[in-house]
């Protein structure tokens, strides 16, 4: 992770992609962000996500999560959706 300028990572054939994060939209509180990247990235991974697919969810995760001040927050598989795709 790189804080503000999101995450980079590799896949197996060594070709590296880097994904911004999700804009700041009012107070934040990092706590949880680290955790719900990694736990988010690897659910991903483990479904079957390219590299960059897993780190544009992992982003939107750290993003919900920091957005919940006070609190050690929650992403859930609809919060990440509507954060990605907007609300259906």
């Amino acid at each position: 992770m790189m804080a503000r300028e999101g995450v980079l990572g590799a896949d197996e054939t060594g070709v590296t992609a880097q994904v911004p994060t999700f804009a700041i939209r009012g107070p934040i509180d990092i706590v949880g962000a680290g955790d719900s990247v990694s736990a988010n990235l690897a659910m991903a991974l483990a479904a079957g996500a390219t590299i960059c697919e897993a780190m544009e969810i992992a982003m939107a995760a750290a993003s919900i999560v920091i957005h919940q001040v006070g609190t050690t927050g929650t992403a859930t598989r609809a919060d990440i959706g509507a954060l990605m795709f907007g609300a259906r």
